[in-house]
């Protein structure tokens, strides 16, 4: 099955306006050329007979998962007892606006 996209300049465009960039021409032209090969990758891929493979949910072994055990949570106090500012007893983080 080829892939039905044609990568052309209004394609490369299109690109550029969705990642909000700006390239030149010869951007453009070095960008097209490695989308088509990527696409061509791609195409032959799909054309690999893959019947009688079995789905890979986790390709490589995943870790022993502790137990979700219930613990004691923190109190408010022993929450802020590490905090440099509150007040309240609420956290004071540093200000992302003017002061």
């Amino acid at each position: 099955m080829k892939n039905s996209i044609t990568v052309d300049d209004e394609l490369i465009k299109k690109l550029q306006r969705l990642a909000l960039i700006e390239i030149n021409e010869n951007e453009a032209k070095l960008l097209k050329d490695d989308i088509s090969k990527i696409l061509a990758f791609f195409d032959k891929i799909n054309e690999l007979n893959l019947d009688n493979v079995e789905p890979l949910f986790h390709p490589i072994p995943t870790g022993k998962l502790r137990k979700d055990e219930i613990i004691k949570p923190l109190s408010r106090d022993e929450a802020l007892s590490n905090v440099k500012r509150k007040e309240n007893g609420y956290i004071i983080g540093p200000s992302t606006v003017g002061e």
